[in-house]
């Protein structure tokens, strides 16, 4: 009769393991999930901003034909892993930078990861 009582005192153990470690174990991987998640929405972003910046920077290229390649290459790119998105462009006479904001696809409920990218490239100049 001890032994059936401590073979029954195992099982249920065994039970309240598995209730406590279930739970952690899978937020582990959804957060796993998720910073995969980010990263490839990040990198999406850090893409679209480098076609801008290389369209804006060009001989005769403008910030709105930098925005134009930007929007594009992200509209190709990201799908539906970056949303939200922002894309600011500014030229100087040295520079163009692109800049893109927005979040990355949350799996988890209540986390919005944030993705902030700005790429800057050097302006060509014609030089007769």
């Amino acid at each position: 009769m001890a032994v059936r009582h401590i073979l029954r005192r195992q099982d249920q153990a065994g039970t309240v393991e598995l209730v406590i470690v279930f739970p952690v174990a899978m937020v582990v991987i959804l957060l796993a999930i998720q910073t995969g998640l980010w990263f490839l929405a990040r990198s999406a972003a850090t893409d679209a901003a480098t076609d801008g910046a290389r369209a804006a920077a060009e001989v005769g290229g403008s910030p709105a034909i930098g925005q134009a390649q930007a929007a594009s290459a992200l509209a190709q790119v990201a799908g539906p892993v970056l949303a939200g998105t922002s894309i600011q462009v500014s030229k100087t006479n040295t520079t163009a930078t692109v800049t893109i904001t927005g979040h990355s696809e949350s799996i988890l409920p209540g986390l919005s990861l944030p993705i902030d990218v700005s790429v800057s490239r050097p302006r060509e100049v014609f030089h007769p």
